[in-house]
């Protein structure tokens, strides 16, 4: 049996303000997880973001290495912004 490539996206520090909009979203149910692409993928783009909606999971595009953790941030702050009413 062929071995499993390790999953290792990066490390991607968070300021206080990121920390608490994924903490927000995350006490309402919404999650944003980094995953192995899904489907075909372009050169180089080997992971893509989950977005978890009260039990509904969604799939963004793919993205490369040094992208994916960027994107897994704004997809946080869309949603934080999006369904947060009290700012």
């Amino acid at each position: 049996m062929a071995k499993r490539r390790p999953f290792k996206p990066g490390f991607r520090p968070l300021s206080k303000l990121e920390s608490k909009m994924i903490q927000w979203c995350i006490n309402h149910g919404i999650a944003c997880c980094v995953m192995w692409a899904q489907g075909h993928t372009g050169p180089g783009e080997d992971f893509c973001v989950e977005i978890i909606i009260k039990g509904k999971s969604n799939f963004s595009p793919n993205f490369k290495k040094q992208e994916v953790l960027e994107k897994q941030i704004e997809y946080y702050k869309y949603y934080y912004d999006k369904y947060n009413k009290t700012t």
